[in-house]
């Protein structure tokens, strides 16, 4: 059983720090490059490839907007899911609250960390109210997974309790 959770947790760490070094490379790139993967991603996602005939710059800016939202959405989320479940795994001797504060520690900082750093990027901009986008999905999905968590354990201390009542 050791063993299992022992791979359990290397594979949950490795996904965690991949998925967070991947929303760090994305978000220390250049303006230049930024824009250039963002050209390139409307053009997959729309199935277009000179956008640029088809869009006004207004259109191409607000799809732009909203596609770099819902990625920055799904990426922290993600990442909150899988930092808690990760810290869940790991931290098998501390309680639930415990876990759970210990993640939301870890969480807020990347959230923070890779908007805030966007000051020292050539032609990059710090912007707080996506910064709190980060914070809020990061936030949604350690909730997900902590609330599941406790109702499962609930749902688990109610059985072993009408086990051992019913032995009785």
């Amino acid at each position: 059983m050791k063993k299992k959770r022992w791979l359990a947790e290397l594979v949950l760490w490795a996904m965690f720090i991949g998925m967070v070094a991947g929303v760090m490379y994305i978000s220390f790139q250049n303006g230049e490059e930024s824009k250039a993967a963002g050209k390139q991603l409307l053009a997959t996602f729309t199935g277009i490839k000179d956008s640029e005939k088809l869009y006004g710059q207004g259109q191409r800016d607000e799809l732009m907007y909203i596609l770099r939202q819902s990625g920055r959405v799904l990426a922290f989320l993600l990442i909150g899911i899988v930092g808690t479940l990760t810290i869940h795994v790991t931290c098998v001797k501390c309680g639930w609250f415990l876990k759970t504060v210990i993640a939301a520690a870890i969480l807020l900082p990347i959230a923070c960390f890779t908007e805030r750093m966007k000051i020292y990027i050539p032609s990059r901009h710090y912007s707080y109210e996506e910064m709190l986008i980060s914070i809020a999905a990061a936030m949604a999905g350690l909730l997900i997974v902590s609330i599941l968590l406790l109702l499962f354990g609930m749902v688990k201390g109610l059985a072993r309790l009408k086990t051992t009542t019913g032995a009785g």
